[in-house]
This record gives structure tokens, C-alpha cells and sequence, in this order.
């Protein structure tokens, strides 16, 4: 076996501990787009799911990040993010 199979292989049984959602390939193409269209921004995979998506996975129990959140951007398109809890009072 050689080293770019090797580098796959190590890539795809990492993979298969974060996300069973999606294919390395999958994966590969997504992080090779989020690199070339936001290189200095580390995006998240599970950000750039749909709510759909999402759930499907969830029914399926194949969805690691359950706790994303999905809102409507400015383009009227879908942007998830993790909710962060604090302890401050309401109103505040």
C-alpha cells in the first residue's frame, strides 16, 4: 500500500468516528470547497448540514451533532450554528 492510500485510509477511519453521516468522499469534497471559498475561516461540516438533513440522520442515528441550530442567513439560505448556553439572567 502506499502513502496517498495509507493518508485515505487513516482519513476515512477518522472520519467514521466524527461523522457517519456522510461518505469521506463526501466529506473530502465539502472540505476541499470550504477551504477554497473561506480559506483562513475553519468551518464546521455539521454547520453546513440542512435542518432536513439533519433530521433524517437524527431518525436514522447516524447525526453526531444533534445540538445544531439552523436560522435563515441574509441570502434567505440556511446557516446552522451551536447554541452556546451562559448563565446570564434574562434581560440582561
Amino acid at each position: 500500500m502506499g502513502l496517498m492510500e495509507r493518508k485515505k485510509e487513516e482519513a476515512e477511519r477518522a472520519m467514521k468516528l466524527h461523522y457517519e453521516c456522510a461518505t469521506y468522499k463526501q466529506y473530502r469534497e465539502w472540505r476541499e470547497a470550504a477551504r477554497s471559498s473561506h480559506p483562513s475561516f475553519s468551518a464546521w461540516f455539521c454547520t453546513d448540514c440542512t435542518l432536513a438533513y439533519q433530521k433524517e440522520m437524527i431518525a436514522k442515528g447516524k447525526c453526531v451533532r444533534p445540538e445544531i441550530r439552523f436560522k435563515l442567513d441574509d441570502d434567505e439560505g440556511q446557516a446552522g450554528y451551536v447554541p452556546f448556553f451562559t448563565n446570564r439572567k434574562p434581560g440582561l
